[in-house]
């Protein structure tokens, strides 16, 4: 009998007013509506070469989008598909040459590309969210933080200057990598993360598989989305099976996307 009562940190609280924004598949991630109108902006670190959520929050907000992403031009990440095969290869290829091609047309989506990271320190390309608030006149503002970024996400939250920063995100939707090797520690800053916001949403990256803890199949990769406590005066579990019928999609459209129990 699993007696570990911690995973259930992951069980999302009720909350009305939840939407999809982005495309099918991968590239749709599950937001709070209602506060999307007291946002001055999306901050958004890893965008990869599929904007459909960007170009949906645009859409829907009016709202500016500053996007960072220091690889999408890099042409060696290209070839060193290479290893993987052919198959990788050509894909990212082809993704490469299209974003070359439309990159220029984000700016009708107010979106401004930055060829910027992010890290817990200033390093070459990689900024710290403090330095790229304070560049871009965003600090003090509210903001909707969105962050996919292959593991990235666990130095910036073990680091303590990140908490002060976040009382003006009013909604945080990470996707949260290698969570078998990281689960300890994602554990520590869900419940960082509790003190100034809830868990709304959680949802699969199907690309990933899963792994055993304590006899509950846990999935390698997670995406979440976090809502500010304010917008939440009461405090309950949600009843909804995950994924959530109409609003959630599996990333790979070719598996079945993976239902999500191991919080009960």
């Amino acid at each position: 009998m699993n007696t570990d009562n911690s995973l259930k940190i992951f069980h999302p609280l009720q909350v009305a007013g939840l939407e999809r924004l982005g495309g099918n598949y991968d590239g749709g991630y599950i937001v709070h509506a209602p506060s999307l109108k007291d946002a001055a902006c999306l901050v958004n670190y890893g965008v990869g070469y599929n904007v459909s959520f960007e170009k949906d929050f645009s859409n829907e907000t009016g709202l500016p989008v500053y996007a960072f992403d220091p690889t999408l031009k890099d042409i060696s990440a290209v070839f060193g598909d290479l290893k993987r095969g052919i198959i990788p290869f050509l894909r990212h290829a082809k993704n490469y040459a299209v974003w070359l091609f439309k990159v220029g047309s984000l700016k009708k989506y107010n979106i401004t590309m930055v060829e910027e990271g992010i890290a817990d320190k200033n390093s070459g390309p990689y900024k710290t969210l403090a330095y790229h608030l304070d560049k871009y006149g965003l600090t003090g503002k509210n903001i909707i933080l969105k962050m996919d970024v292959e593991g990235a996400e666990y130095p910036f939250f073990n680091s303590p200057a990140t908490y002060p920063l976040l009382d003006n995100a009013l909604q945080i939707i990470l996707e949260f990598h290698d969570v078998d090797k990281n689960l300890d520690n994602l554990i520590a800053i869900m419940d960082k993360l509790s003190k100034t916001h809830s868990l709304i949403h959680i949802h699969s990256n199907n690309h990933a598989g899963v792994f055993n803890y304590n006899g509950k199949n846990v999935p390698e990769t997670l995406e979440a989305t976090f809502l500010l406590n304010k917008y939440l005066p009461e405090k309950k579990p949600a009843t909804t099976p995950y994924p959530v019928p109409g609003l959630d999609q599996p990333c790979d459209r070719l598996r079945e996307d993976i239902v999500l129990d191991f919080f009960y």
